[in-house]
C-alpha cells in the first residue's frame, strides 16, 4: 500500500470544498500546489476522504473485535475517530475485548461443569 501526499492533499482540498471552506480549500489549494498534481478531479468521488476514513476505522473497530484465537465479538462501544488513532486506547479496548471472551469463555466451562449438581458454585 502506498499513497503520495499529493493525493493526501487532493482529499483534504476536496473535503474542504465540499464542506463550504471555500477560502480555506482555496488558500490549502495554492499552498499544496494542486493545480500541478495529476489527479483527475473528476474520477474522485464525492465525500472521498469520509469514505476511506470510515473504512479505515472500520478496519480498526475490526482488529479490536476478533481475538487472539481469531474468534469474533461484537464491541459494545463503537470507536471514535480521534480514539483509533491513539495507540493506548486502542490496545485498552483490545484488552477489555479480550478479558470479556475470557470471562464468557470461563463462565460457560463452569456451567457446562455444575448443570448436574445445581449447587451455588462453591469450590470444595
Amino acid at each position: 500500500m502506498s499513497f503520495s501526499s499529493d493525493e493526501v492533499n487532493f482529499l483534504v482540498y476536496r473535503y474542504l470544498q465540499e464542506s463550504g471552506f471555500s477560502h480555506s480549500a482555496y488558500t490549502f489549494g495554492i499552498e499544496s500546489h494542486i493545480s500541478q498534481s495529476n489527479i483527475n478531479g473528476a474520477l474522485v468521488p464525492p465525500a472521498a476522504l469520509l469514505s476511506i476514513l470510515q473504512k479505515g476505522l472500520q478496519y480498526t473497530e475490526a482488529e479490536i473485535s476478533i481475538g487472539e484465537d481469531g474468534s469474533e465479538q461484537r464491541l459494545v462501544e463503537s470507536l471514535s475517530l480521534i480514539d483509533a488513532v491513539m495507540p493506548e486506547v486502542v490496545a485498552i479496548r483490545q484488552n477489555m475485548q479480550n478479558q470479556q471472551k475470557q470471562t464468557i469463555k470461563t463462565e460457560a466451562a463452569e456451567t457446562n461443569g455444575t448443570t448436574s449438581s445445581g449447587g451455588t458454585g462453591g469450590s470444595g
